[in-house]
């Protein structure tokens, strides 16, 4: 009896019974999802399929779960998968190496080529310095690894030599900020100081939480005395831990993000006296992030792209009117009708396909997201179809 119940609690076992339990749970849940879904409808009209809408709805429903179960849904790093798929079997062998020091984690995606010429990181054109999203208290540094090697072949084609590097940062509520900026600080300098990386060809992309610590990494450095990255880019990102935007009200049912869930996750990233220690990283839509400071000391060229259905947009444009009022030179899309991390839905339904096509294979618009972001870090502009503000 004793050895049963020890089985009960092992790790293994618990998972199992927050995984059925959470099953049931949305299982009883959702013919609500689906009635309210419809009567939304029929008062007033959607952007999305009535398949998108209640998915969009379920998504946005998910905040209860236990925090183990939304890190597994998260978690999308099977290094071990795409090594062994048909596209990249025969890719460099170090694609997806390890780095570990004691201040900070992260992966090489690629340094140089993905096909096993590793070339001089010093001397690479561009070297991505990418930062994942989920909220601060999901995600992890290869979850986006397919779409990053597709960047890399775009690079290529445009004959761009490109390294790639990806941050895996302590998550929330484990580790309190500025955990997470330490650590994103520790990896640059590591890029420009022991890899000796020209810090004007360092191009910092954050996406969604990645992208406040992506603005949090600039204003760091600023503050440290360190050079800045030649250019950043902000994929939806989360500008104002605050949740404070008027488009979280006019967006609500919209987007997949819930204002109750930002909250929460804010709560635990910097909760209680962190946020009067921390008020300058609290809310970079209101202003800079210290009087007397200009944006324009802060950012370099800055790309922002973010939809227009997003839960986030109207602090992000706040944001960029205050860059922009700087004298930032900051390019802003907004795609009409999207919700949050559009871009990564795209690519996330498409990897699987792509997985299976040889080198050889035209992957032609396979990846649209991947596509979008290669092309500006070729310098190539926006060519997706949204409007410019």
């Amino acid at each position: 009896m004793r050895k049963n119940q020890m089985a009960l609690t092992s790790p293994k076992d618990t998972s199992l019974l927050l995984t059925i339990v959470s099953a049931l749970r949305l299982a009883i849940t959702l013919p609500g999802i689906v009635v309210l879904c419809f009567a939304r409808r029929l008062r007033k009209s959607s952007d999305y399929s009535l398949k998108n809408d209640i998915l969009l709805a379920v998504i946005r429903s998910l905040g209860w779960m236990p925090l183990s179960i939304r890190r597994r849904r998260a978690k999308r790093d099977d290094l071990a998968a795409v090594r062994n798929s048909f596209r990249f079997s025969k890719a460099d062998p170090e694609l997806g190496k390890k780095v570990s020091r004691p201040n900070f984690e992260g992966y090489w995606v690629c340094r140089g080529s993905i096909n096993g010429t590793q070339g001089c990181l010093s001397q690479s054109k561009v070297t991505l310095l990418w930062i994942h999203g989920g909220a601060y208290i999901t995600g992890s540094a290869l979850a986006a690894l397919v779409p990053l090697l597709r960047i890399a072949e775009l690079a290529a084609e445009q004959n761009l030599s490109i390294n790639i590097f990806t941050l895996e940062y302590s998550l929330a509520p484990e580790a309190k900020f500025p955990t997470q900026l330490n650590e994103a600080t520790a990896a640059y300098k590591y890029l420009i100081e022991e890899e000796k990386i020209d810090p004007n060809s360092v191009f910092v992309l954050g996406e969604s939480a990645g992208g406040h610590l992506a603005l949090s990494l600039a204003y760091n450095l600023l503050q440290q005395g360190l050079p800045r990255p030649g250019k950043v880019g902000l994929l939806y990102p989360w500008a104002n831990l605050e949740n404070s935007g008027t488009s979280f009200e006019t967006n609500k049912y919209k987007d997949c993000l819930d204002k109750g869930d930002l909250v929460r996750c804010a709560d635990w990233l910097i909760g209680g006296d962190g946020r009067s220690k921390f008020a300058d990283f609290m809310n970079f839509a209101s202003s800079p992030p210290r009087k007397g400071l200009r944006w324009s000391q802060v950012l370099p060229s800055t790309w922002v792209i973010i939809g227009g259905n997003d839960v986030l947009v109207s602090d992000v444009c706040k944001f960029v009117d205050e860059a922009r009022k700087d004298g930032v030179s900051l390019e802003f899309h907004i795609e009409p009708r999207m919700p949050h991390g559009w871009l990564g839905w795209y690519d996330a339904l498409a990897e699987k396909q792509f997985l299976q096509l040889s080198p050889a294979d035209d992957a032609s618009s396979v990846m649209p997201g991947s596509e979008l972001i290669a092309k500006v870090i070729c310098d190539h502009g926006y060519v997706y179809g949204g409007r410019e503000l």
